[in-house]
């Protein structure tokens, strides 16, 4: 009975041993798997993840409006630009309270969804081009698609739908594509999209 007892004593100890080997070969293997999807310069989906989440944001805050509180800053700043005190000193209108809130708010809003030098591109070519018209109407993002490049893990392609409703509640859907580039984690270094030109949202806006 000893010899039994000592004999599972070393099947036990020997199996113990045994699952500690895989375990420790399962380990290694992991981070070996790892390395290789980071030297191949493969994104994490987490980074991945952030990235789609930016470029979401963006589309959202652009899209979903007007923005009430931009276009009081905006009115308040074109008031000003043009006002006795700053139409002949442009550099003091730019120290301005009316313009330094602009640029605070503008800032607030999207910069935390790019790198330093997309977001200077991004606020002076498109940062609420769809929130400064005077009529009274209403815009609504849905069908929001982004896909990442499965052979450039930093490029996305999206759609998405805007539906405008004009200020007699008649209501118009915009299809939209784009792209965008985040070159770093959850950041956009360029983001573009197409608004159809003559027959598109902004033209719409402009001719109403």
């Amino acid at each position: 009975m000893h010899f039994l007892k000592n004999n599972r004593h070393v099947s036990i100890k020997n199996a113990f041993g045994m699952l500690f080997l895989i375990f420790i070969s399962l380990t290694i293997a992991g981070c070996s798997a790892n390395g290789a999807t980071e030297a191949n310069g493969t994104e994490p989906e987490e980074t991945a993840d952030k990235s789609e989440q930016a470029i979401r944001a963006v589309i959202e805050k652009e899209f979903n409006g007007p923005d009430k509180k931009y276009k009081e800053l905006w009115d308040a700043a074109m008031g000003a630009q043009i006002s006795e005190k700053y139409s002949e000193d442009y550099e003091a209108y730019l120290e301005s309270p009316e313009y330094q809130a602009l640029m605070s708010y503008t800032e607030e809003t999207y910069a935390p969804y790019f790198t330093d030098n997309g977001y200077d591109n991004f606020i002076n070519q498109a940062a609420f081009m769809y929130a400064t018209f005077d009529e009274d109407y209403q815009l609504n993002t849905s069908a929001i698609e982004i896909a990442q490049n499965e052979k450039e893990p930093t490029l996305y392609d999206f759609t998405f739908q805007v539906e405008y409703t004009d200020e007699n509640g008649e209501a118009e859907p915009f299809n939209f594509k784009g792209d965008a580039i985040a070159p770093e984690d959850g950041k956009i270094g360029r983001i573009q999209y197409m608004d159809g030109f003559e027959d598109g949202l902004l033209a719409t806006l402009r001719n109403n």
